[in-house]
């Protein structure tokens, strides 16, 4: 139930939670009075959470009334995806050593609720409790900054999520998740850490050729991929000397 007070925050906590777990696809476009009619709010607060997320590059602003998620090309999502792979490695094996009988137990039933998510094939709960295993991990590493680093990427690449559930994934005889608890348990931080970088690493195929699939989408959503490159000039000089490159 939103209040009043710091409404406009507490709309775009929301919409931060709601963007990392998945809910939105790359280019899906947001319109200003739909979302404040779901939330049961005057477009005000909405517009300013929009705005902080437009600033997070989260989204991208289409026009007055609407934005878009925002796109991410393979070079973009492949530096995601590597210091996913620090710094979520990095949290893994701090938590083997720092995290507590309870926050093993928290651990363990999130992940129970993705696999019961899974045998009904809930995919929205899927990727819920597998974005909330990948961030519980990290905050019982109880390194804060770490912890709102990682928050970020999920952030930028919980939509890409999606693509999870229209390619097959790897999957092991033994699911990462429980590599990890079974690590926290032994208090084994080389084997949290390659648990979870094994985890990430597995769904790289899926998200590619997710990216891939969704190349060709609407000018307004691709303009989101030149819109985040212009507002880092050194991305975009390293791309066109890429591009140049292959060319």
């Amino acid at each position: 139930m939103l209040v009043t007070k710091n409404l406009g925050a507490q709309i775009y906590q929301q919409l931060r939670h709601e963007l990392m777990a998945g809910r939105y696809e790359p280019g899906q476009k947001l319109k200003l009075r739909d979302l404040a009619e779901r939330l049961g709010v005057s477009v005000t607060p909405v517009r300013e959470a929009l705005a902080r997320l437009v600033s997070d590059q989260a989204l991208v602003q289409i026009d007055h009334h609407s934005v878009c998620v925002a796109m991410m090309d393979l070079p973009r999502y492949a530096e995601v995806r590597e210091l996913r792979l620090d710094l979520e490695g990095k949290a893994a094996e701090r938590a083997a050593g720092s995290a507590t009988l309870a926050d093993i137990a928290e651990l363990r039933l999130i992940h129970q609720r993705l696999l019961d998510a899974r045998a009904i094939g809930s995919h929205t709960v899927i990727l819920l409790e597998n974005q909330n295993f990948h961030l519980a991990l990290c905050r019982f590493a109880y390194m804060p900054v770490l912890l709102h680093l990682v928050e970020t990427l999920w952030l930028l690449c919980g939509p890409l999520m999606h693509g999870m559930t229209r390619w097959p994934v790897e999957k092991p005889k033994q699911h990462p998740h429980v590599t990890v608890i079974d690590a926290l348990e032994a208090r084994d931080g080389k084997l949290a850490r390659a648990a979870i970088q094994q985890d990430i690493a597995m769904s790289t195929e899926a998200l590619r050729r997710y990216l891939i699939s969704h190349a060709e989408r609407p000018e307004w959503a691709r303009r989101s991929l030149r819109i985040i490159s212009e507002t880092v000039p050194a991305v975009a000089d390293r791309r066109r000397v890429m591009a140049a490159q292959d060319g």
